[in-house]
């Protein structure tokens, strides 16, 4: 008999017991579904049908109801006493049993039935697995709005890979013109938005999954591209735009200030309402869900313009709460629960619990330190049902931010579930121009799913583990933590607090005449990151994918460990014009420019792998700028 395997599961269950014994998969057998009227469990039985036929090579049948001449390999039964979502695997002589209440908790089951068949093969372990998850809802926030807008073929390989983990909930962020809105064709039409009909497809694929496509339309802040359009500039709380206040932007990398384009609503213009109803009307008819999330974070100048006196009088925080309730009732007026960000109610906690009741709080944040446990109990104490909504540290950072990405996930799910969240938000921006390449998201999707599936068993999950076996088949076994090690160069940088960002990605951001953050490196910073990712690109050659993505894979990571290279090249740079003005070298200058060429170059071909064109041009426009400053100084 064959030695019982240790199993590697992520998310790692509730409950696990493994027995002595072994059950053989038999290549005659039969996936039985024990009630004809559960029917709605078709599609966890058709995943299980299409893994059989992939890890074992064997084709079985579906039988409905038992008979003596069917042998059971798979036996699908309901047990009404089951939580929802909850499952039970039972693995012993006469087969494998899967007991459920719930189409989902089916689905789950064979979700977890994946790793085990892709670790085990045909001879299963007799076991007993007894899972429920913590957080009722489970998502996955994408960023569709900053530039790059994925093809469908990857929001699909997204959307399968969340199937895999349990998520059942995602959310494609929209501001600006990802989406072709019927009546305002101006808006994007040079672009290449995802289309209602495209939502559709998406809608369906996901709902064959068990997953929610829930609507996400920024409808406050944020409206900066719709704003800064002369038809709609007279609606902007402040149309010339505005200097952000210094508290909210970096001096180092804004030396001279930061100038916003108008981004917020004026609250006060009845037009605003019939705008956001119209724009509703052209997104929401495309979803399924009864959720949608309107947003209303970040809105820098309400009460500074048109609105100042009403907010001098009656106060900011009641200003934001009354255009609030408003679009609340533009959401429920079109069946929808409404979900919000928090951050700026969070700012008046005594306006809380004048929320509506039916209304969803989304509290985020992402630093390792956020506080959810204080924030989160005042949703809790008012009544207000509220998600924890923590980030993948990706953006504005190259290749990761990884021991801040851990922290943060573990902290709002530790804190979501003590405080009593329904839901676990994990959101993956794309600031600045998108530069991360999407496999350094993977970490951040992973580990946020063990946690949000069950906390307790999942605080020290296999996430590299996970990344080599079930993402990238990594034969080498090395992929999983090399993305982790990617992802902590930061730790070697000045050790400044840069919130949400990393100083290599803002070298590349900010002006070449600007010193602010260099001043805060020294050679010494220079040798330690450069000798850290020679380690880390050298062992890309160790790769052994065989996963149907894995040369652009290798690419991606060779592109992003370039990214942070050039960095570095500029930062020496920057320390030589420090320390003498008007005496570099102009070999190093071309030397420079050939380097952010190829970059450019690979970043370029890259990008059309996975996404749209539209919004290349944006993304690259300051390394761009920064080419045609270095042709300035030789």
């Amino acid at each position: 008999m064959s030695e019982i395997p240790v199993l590697q599961l992520l998310p790692r269950p509730r409950s696990l017991t493994v027995t002595g014994g072994l059950f053989r998969v038999p290549a005659k057998g039969s996936i039985i579904l024990n009630d004809a009227e559960n029917r709605d469990i078709l599609p966890a039985v058709r995943k299980l049908q299409q893994m059989t036929s992939q890890v074992l090579r064997l084709e079985l049948p579906l039988s409905i109801g038992l008979r003596p001449s069917r042998q059971s390999a798979y036996n699908f039964s309901y047990n009404r006493l089951l939580p929802a979502q909850a499952y039970e695997i039972t693995v012993g002589p006469d087969g494998i049993a899967i007991s459920y209440s719930s189409p989902e908790g089916a689905y789950y089951a064979v979700a977890t039935l994946k790793q085990i068949l892709e670790q085990c093969g045909r001879d299963v372990p007799y076991l007993f697995i007894s899972d429920q998850p913590d957080f009722a809802a489970r998502g996955l926030m994408i960023d569709i709005s900053r530039n790059k807008i994925p093809k469908l073929e990857t929001l699909y390989r997204i959307i399968d890979l969340m199937s895999d983990l349990k998520f059942n909930q995602l959310q494609l962020y929209i501001e600006g013109s990802p989406f072709a809105y019927e009546s305002f064709p101006q808006v994007w039409e040079l672009e290449t938005p995802v289309t209602g009909e495209e939502i559709l497809l998406i809608d369906a694929y996901c709902r064959e999954r068990f997953i929610e496509l829930v609507p996400n339309q920024n409808s406050f802040g944020h409206m900066e591209h719709w704003l800064s359009r002369p038809e709609f500039n007279h609606l902007a709380e402040i149309p010339e735009g505005f200097m952000l206040p210094d508290t909210m932007y970096d001096r180092d990398l804004y030396p001279d200030g930061l100038f916003m384009q108008p981004g917020t609503f004026h609250t006060e213009d009845p037009e605003v309402l019939r705008l956001l109803g119209r724009m509703y009307d052209d997104l929401l008819p495309y979803f399924t869900s009864s959720q949608f999330n309107v947003g209303c974070d970040e809105t820098y100048e309400l009460g500074l313009g048109k609105s100042k006196a009403l907010a001098d009088s009656a106060g900011k925080g009641q200003l934001y709460l009354s255009f609030l309730q408003k679009i609340h009732e533009l959401v429920t007026a079109r069946d929808k629960t409404m979900q919000f960000w928090g951050d700026i109610i969070i700012q008046h906690p005594e306006l809380i619990p004048h929320l509506p009741k039916d209304i969803i709080a989304m509290e985020w944040g992402y630093s390792a330190g956020h506080p959810f446990e204080a924030d989160t109990l005042k949703f809790r104490e008012a009544g207000i049902p509220f998600y924890v909504c923590p980030g993948t540290s990706s953006w504005n950072s190259l290749t990761g931010r990884t021991d801040n990405m851990l922290a943060n996930l573990r902290n709002a799910a530790v804190h979501g579930k003590t405080n009593g969240a329904i839901g676990y938000l994990i959101t993956d921006w794309g600031d600045f121009g998108h530069w991360q390449h999407l496999p350094v998201s993977y970490a951040g999707f992973i580990y946020g799913a063990a946690l949000s599936w069950n906390v307790e068993n999942n605080l020290d999950a296999d996430v590299a583990g996970y990344l080599n076996r079930s993402v990238f088949q990594d034969r080498s076994a090395t992929i999983g933590q090399l993305l982790l090690d990617l992802g902590n160069y930061y730790k070697l940088e000045s050790g400044t607090l840069r919130p949400n960002d990393s100083e290599l990605s803002m070298l590349l951001r900010s002006r070449l005449d600007n010193m602010g953050i260099v001043k805060k490196l020294t050679p010494v910073h220079f040798d330690q990151l450069e000798a850290y990712i020679s380690t880390i690109e050298e062992q890309l050659t160790k790769l052994d994918l065989a996963c149907d993505d894995a040369e652009l894979v290798r690419e991606e990571l060779a592109n992003g460990i370039h990214f942070v290279k050039h960095a570095l090249y500029l930062g020496r740079l920057k320390l030589q014009i420090t320390a003498a003005p008007g005496k570099v070298d102009p070999d190093l200058l071309q030397g420079l420019i050939k380097d952010l060429d190829l970059l450019l170059h690979s970043y370029r071909q890259l990008w059309t792998r996975r996404n749209r064109a539209g919004g290349l041009e944006q993304s690259v426009s300051k390394l761009l700028r920064l080419r045609s400053e270095y042709e300035a100084l030789i």
